[in-house]
């Protein structure tokens, strides 16, 4: 059975209208102001500069929900072993200056990407602390060469869960004020 344009006007209007709907009738989300016993969480938009603490500075970062680990861009991995343990050693263009910092983290883990057309990748997986707002929430972060995609750090829902909201609209909503 086919819809007609009669059917589909009003199904796309519904659908337009009540996300629209349930983000204006979201606590914290309407615009309103927020009172000192507001526990909502902050909104962030799809596009952050987001503190990197081993940095000491920030990264132009996209915040993807569809991401389950967050990955940075590194440069220049080379595993190694340090105190009976393996270590990576990995460069990431710091963004003010474009400058290489070299970064030494224990592996947490090593996963293995699957890619179309191509053999799989091995990936490093450190831990890194990122500001998110006002808080420092540290967790795993894989090692990548993203050079080809237009944000240096792609922050996934492992760092996100629980502790902001995106506005998939918005860039530059929130600022790193973690101390």
């Amino acid at each position: 059975m086919r819809a007609t344009n009669a059917t589909r006007q009003p199904l796309l209007a519904a659908l337009l209208v009540v996300p629209g709907l349930l983000l204006a009738s979201a606590p914290g989300l309407a615009g309103g102001d927020e009172s000192e016993g507001d526990t909502s969480l902050p909104v962030f938009g799809y596009v952050e500069d987001i503190a990197v603490r081993a940095l000491d500075g920030e990264l132009r970062a996209k915040m993807d929900s569809g991401a389950t680990t967050t990955s940075i861009d590194a440069r220049e991995i080379e595993e190694f072993e340090k105190d009976d343990e393996e270590w990576v050693r990995f460069e990431v263009a710091h963004r003010d200056s474009d400058e290489m910092v070299t970064l030494e983290r224990p592996v947490s883990r090593t996963v293995r990407i699957k890619r179309h057309d191509r053999s799989p990748q091995k990936r490093y997986v450190v831990e890194l602390a990122l500001c998110l707002g006002d808080k420092w929430i540290t967790d795993e972060v894989s090692l990548t060469n993203r050079e080809q995609f237009s944000y240096g750090l792609l922050v996934g829902r492992n760092h996100m869960a629980g502790q902001l909201l995106i506005d998939p609209s918005a860039k530059d909503l929130q600022t790193s004020r973690c101390d």
